[in-house]
């Protein structure tokens, strides 16, 4: 039997890899046996280039990263599967059957598959960071957490309304683990589909230090307000020593090696917003 799926890109309509990732997702749709759609939502009013026919285009007026995110969505038709790929993805041989296989091994869940870097000979992206972490993982097996680029959410989520990007996370990102955890508090398992790989298309910046640095202290800082929104007492208890640990640990040194300099802004900055709940920003 058929299953509808509708491969979904948000968007500021800026990154060059756009085109060749909408052209990747369209020859799936082409030849693949179950029923597809390729949705893209761009995060503007309008935009001055044409796409395919084949592409459902739609508009999202406020900007942010739930916004776009919550505006497809509501375009998902009855019965659809919704798919997040992000812009500057590209998918690989295997990618959909993959995702889709586990799909139907495991109907209810959130699906997600690895992302990691195209140029794999460069060490230095930010995203070379985690591959190892992300090579460990099992096919199957459970995340506490995932990003939304290349994450399958299920139709029966949709319907029930279980489904909705926090606006608050709009401009900051973290939008996708803030979901997780709630979806997780109602009971939803989110499963690891290994071999269901997407690449990503870096851009320079992802190469320079100054971002790694600030994309680390985001996303821990990021890390904090979920833990405060969602986590249980021992959670936040947890959270709360792991974090001065760190900083007592790292501090003597941040003086003369910049990489302990980086760690105790980042992790007093995690402290700061787990203690006060205040958003801190890009």
């Amino acid at each position: 039997m058929k299953e509808k799926y509708f491969l979904t890109v948000c968007t500021l309509g800026e990154h060059p890899n756009l085109l060749n990732c909408l052209e990747q997702l369209l020859k799936i749709k082409n030849s693949a046996f179950e029923d597809i759609e390729v949705l893209l939502v761009i995060n503007k009013n309008r935009f001055p280039h044409s796409f395919d026919p084949g592409v459902i285009v739609r508009f999202e007026a406020i900007k942010g990263y739930s916004s776009v995110r919550n505006r497809a969505i509501s375009e998902i038709s009855e019965g659809g599967n919704l798919i997040f790929v992000d812009d500057d993805e590209l998918p690989t041989l295997d990618w959909f059957n993959s995702l889709v296989y586990m799909h139907k091994r495991f109907p209810s869940d959130v699906i997600s598959g690895p992302v990691l870097p195209a140029l794999e000979a460069n060490p230095f992206s930010y995203r070379e960071m985690y591959k190892t972490e992300i090579l460990k993982k099992q096919n199957g097996s459970l995340l506490k957490h995932t990003g939304t680029g290349n994450t399958l959410i299920p139709w029966d989520l949709i319907r029930r309304n279980l489904i909705y990007f926090d606006p608050l996370f709009n401009l900051i990102g973290g939008e996708d683990t803030d979901l997780s955890f709630k979806l997780q508090k109602n009971g939803t398992i989110i499963r690891f589909a290994k071999d269901a790989l997407l690449r990503e298309v870096q851009s320079l910046q992802k190469f320079d230090s100054s971002y790694k640095e600030s994309r680390y202290i985001k996303d821990i800082a990021n890390y904090s307000l979920v833990i405060r929104r969602h986590g249980s007492i021992a959670e936040k208890f947890w959270r709360f020593w792991t974090l001065v640990i760190r900083i007592a640990v790292h501090l003597p040194a941040s003086c003369f090696i910049r990489s302990s300099l980086v760690s105790v802004k980042a992790h007093s900055k995690s402290l700061y917003v787990l203690i006060s709940g205040n958003v801190v920003g890009k």
